[in-house]
């Protein structure tokens, strides 16, 4: 049974039973080979836009004989996805930006797909903002802790969702309702780390370290209304 990283379980723990996940970005294809194993997808397709990742991934996928549950695919973000192929859409490890330029390049695949996992690196306001801005609301997110670094996990489905403020892109809707325990911990380090550069900036009398000042109250109110949430 292949075993996962705690992120790359969390992940893969978001899918929900479907008949076939397109796993984009696939690398060496440890999260598709972890949803046939238990029963999560019938079938996936490992994709991926370099030949190693993906040459390892077919080595995986061998040794654990699911060759005829997955296939893999040379591709640029969903290039070589057919429309209405796959009911969920898997992208993870990569940053925001690009998450987002492959949701775009791609938005005549999407159409076909009930629901999107997604774990961006960064940038992720600017990713739930495009997922509403395309028609996808945020059921479920999940955030964890793994070797120092936080990571959040997103559930989109292809239904709308009610505006959002900016507190709740910045941080998740879903989160802070639930009081994520993992957010609470990343709200007061990212309230220490902006007092602290804030005292840096001060000392400073450029144009620019005063932009950035500006800057920063405005995340530290948002931080503090965040926080708000866990006293309710």
């Amino acid at each position: 049974m292949m075993e996962l990283s705690l992120r790359m379980k969390q992940v893969a723990d978001m899918v929900e039973p479907c008949e076939t996940v397109a796993d984009i970005g696939c690398d060496h294809g440890y999260i598709s080979i972890y949803l046939i194993q238990q029963g999560i997808a019938a079938k996936a397709l490992a994709m991926d836009v370099r030949k190693g990742p993906l040459s390892r991934a077919k080595q995986h996928i061998s040794q654990n004989h699911l060759e005829d549950r997955i296939q893999c695919r040379l591709s640029d973000g969903l290039e070589q996805l057919q429309y209405g192929e796959a009911d969920t859409i898997l992208i993870s490890g990569m940053g925001g930006p690009l998450m987002i330029e492959i949701l775009k390049r791609g938005a005549s695949k999407l159409k076909g797909t009930e629901t999107l996992v997604l774990q961006p690196q960064s940038d992720i306001p600017s990713v739930r903002r495009y997922l509403h801005k395309i028609g996808y609301g945020i059921p479920e997110e999940q955030m964890l802790l793994e070797d120092g670094k936080y990571y959040v996990v997103i559930k989109a489905k292809n239904e709308e969702d009610t505006s959002w403020n900016n507190v709740e892109y910045q941080y998740g809707r879903c989160l802070l309702q639930q009081r994520s325990s993992v957010l609470w911990q990343f709200l007061k380090r990212e309230e220490q780390q902006m007092n602290q550069l804030m005292k840096q900036l001060n000392v400073q009398q450029t144009e620019k370290a005063q932009e950035r000042v500006q800057e920063l109250r405005r995340q530290q109110a948002w931080n503090q209304e965040a926080q708000g949430y866990y006293e309710a």
